[in-house]
């Protein structure tokens, strides 16, 4: 969930200026209110985890038949990703570790082989293309797709406008609970505005059945859903 804070000034509610010297304003009443504005947007940017596991008694071994099978892996997602020049795909999080066994007479544990890890993370604005990625990454072996999600980048168009909406709700909410002690607002002590997304609809991953001797493949189906964005407002409205 990425989130983006903004500190408005108190100009931006056009609010009159308070004439009160700074002991009235200390003494003066105020009205905390909170609003929130949501809007479902259409994702622009696809990330995908994929990992590979390579298991042998030989730790050399695991290790290379792992770099032979994350090396058909990525040059296969560079392939699918030609036409996305800012497409970013990048190994991390290798890891090679010993599997041990226990003798059950003697109770001595022994290594009995090692499992070579290593994670390929790709992220790209050619959401279009995320079936295909799967599909190419299972043909070449790999081992797990542990991760599908859709966020939306450049958020700022829609921000702008979430705040905006939100700040007239909570002056809105902020002028009817005056209105009801029979008092209305004067002025602003505080604004703090939360701008957050998360996914609106959960994203589903079917892995697709696969066999090299098929002639006909059925791409694995991903619903990107759409990712939600809010406008959080917590504000604070002098009254008198």
């Amino acid at each position: 969930m990425k989130k983006l804070l903004l500190i408005l000034a108190f100009a931006i509610l056009a609010m009159p200026c308070l004439t009160t010297n700074a002991e009235t304003v200390k003494n003066m009443g105020y009205i905390s209110v909170n609003a929130t504005e949501s809007k479902e947007i259409v994702p622009n940017t696809a990330n995908i985890t994929f990992s590979v596991e390579t298991t042998d008694v030989d730790s050399k071994r695991a290790s290379e038949r792992n770099n032979q099978i994350t090396s058909k892996v990525v040059a296969a997602l560079k392939e699918t990703l030609k036409e996305d020049k800012n497409a970013n795909i990048q190994t991390k999080n290798f890891n090679l570790r010993p599997n041990y066994k226990t003798n059950k007479n003697t109770d001595e544990t022994s290594i009995k082989n090692y499992t070579a890890i290593n994670s390929i993370v790709v992220k790209t604005a050619s959401v279009d293309k995320v079936s295909a990625l799967i599909d190419a990454a299972i043909k070449n072996n790999v081992s797990n797709v542990s991760g599908v999600t859709f966020t939306l980048e450049n958020q700022d168009q829609y921000a702008e406008e979430l705040s905006n909406e939100a700040i007239q709700k909570a002056k809105y909410l902020a002028d009817k609970a005056a209105l009801s002690l029979k008092q209305k607002v004067v002025g602003i002590k505080s604004i703090r505005i939360n701008i957050y997304q998360q996914n609106a609809n959960g994203v589903r991953l079917y892995k697709a059945a696969s066999s090299a001797n098929t002639s006909t493949t059925t791409a694995t189906p991903i619903e990107s859903g759409k990712v939600q964005l809010n406008a959080s407002v917590d504000a604070e409205f002098y009254v008198k």
